[in-house]
């Protein structure tokens, strides 16, 4: 539960941090391209670790066999699946594409998305969000992706992330809190703050950033967002952290979401002049 716990605060949302630098006007500075690629290979990272825990903790009891048994199910599903995905799919969506027929395209989109996550927990043993997360870099490599983009959008939004958002609430019950909780909860908000701001500002600075830079860097990691959730999620539906900690998580994900965008405006007013030289 405590390393389930550690994988959740990997997680980066970056969404928040990307609105307020374009509302600054520095989304396209040194900094801010750095977080937009630190998030994504953040976001590859978590979703291999979320599979890979989950499968072990689903079926780890067997021993090594077990173990054994558990990496080959993965890497077959992901051997087969990146096959599939990045080979058979882009042929077949033509096909589909132009088929007599309304909104085929997004048709096919959906149910592929469905099928790949359906196979990643009952063929893979790994989180649903896997099969899902291989279709969507598949997906982003057709010549469709503008289309698929911009109407997944608008079905995610008006459907799936208000469905998401309204089970996690159910999900989240502030009553299994009690005062004895608020020492744990005010524990991982620090963490969850000061993991990011040291942990990628070290990175940043490893990379050939200044102290400056590499902390509004650490900063516009904070934000844990709806991955962070997504990740939870899967791991109370797995059993393998309560409606406790899930309450606990959603509490750091509003806070670390409240606080980014005030800290980043901060740290990019202290040095606006700077980076409007290098967005240059």
């Amino acid at each position: 539960e405590s390393i389930f716990i550690g994988l959740i605060l990997t997680a980066t949302s970056v969404s928040i941090s990307a609105q307020t630098l374009m509302e600054l006007g520095f989304l396209r500075s040194k900094e801010g391209l750095t977080l937009l690629g630190a998030a994504v290979v953040d976001d590859v990272l978590g979703i291999l670790l979320l599979a890979l825990f989950v499968a072990l903790a689903g079926g780890g009891s067997g021993g090594a066999l077990g173990i054994i048994w558990i990496a080959a199910r993965i890497a077959l599903f992901l051997a087969l699946g990146t096959l599939l995905a990045f080979r058979l799919l882009p042929h077949l969506t033509s096909r589909v594409e132009r088929l007599p027929m309304s909104e085929s395209l997004m048709t096919w989109v959906v149910v592929v998305t469905l099928f790949f996550a359906w196979a990643a927990e009952a063929l893979g043993g790994v989180a649903a969000v896997t099969g899902a997360f291989l279709v969507g870099v598949a997906f982003s490599r057709t010549s469709y992706h503008q289309a698929i983009t911009g109407r997944m959008h608008s079905i995610a939004y008006a459907l799936f992330v208000p469905i998401f958002f309204v089970h996690v609430g159910l999900q989240a019950d502030a009553r299994t809190l009690g005062l004895d909780s608020l020492p744990l909860v005010l524990t991982i908000i620090v963490v969850a703050v000061l993991s990011k701001i040291i942990g990628c500002g070290l990175g940043a600075l490893a990379g050939g950033m200044t102290p400056m830079q590499a902390l509004r860097v650490g900063i516009g990691m904070i934000s844990r967002g709806e991955v962070g959730l997504i990740i939870a999620n899967v791991g109370l539906g797995a059993a393998i952290i309560d409606e406790a900690i899930m309450s606990v998580v959603v509490i750091m994900v509003l806070a670390t979401t409240l606080v980014t965008p005030p800290l980043l405006r901060a740290v990019f007013a202290s040095g606006s002049q700077e980076v409007a030289i290098t967005t240059k």
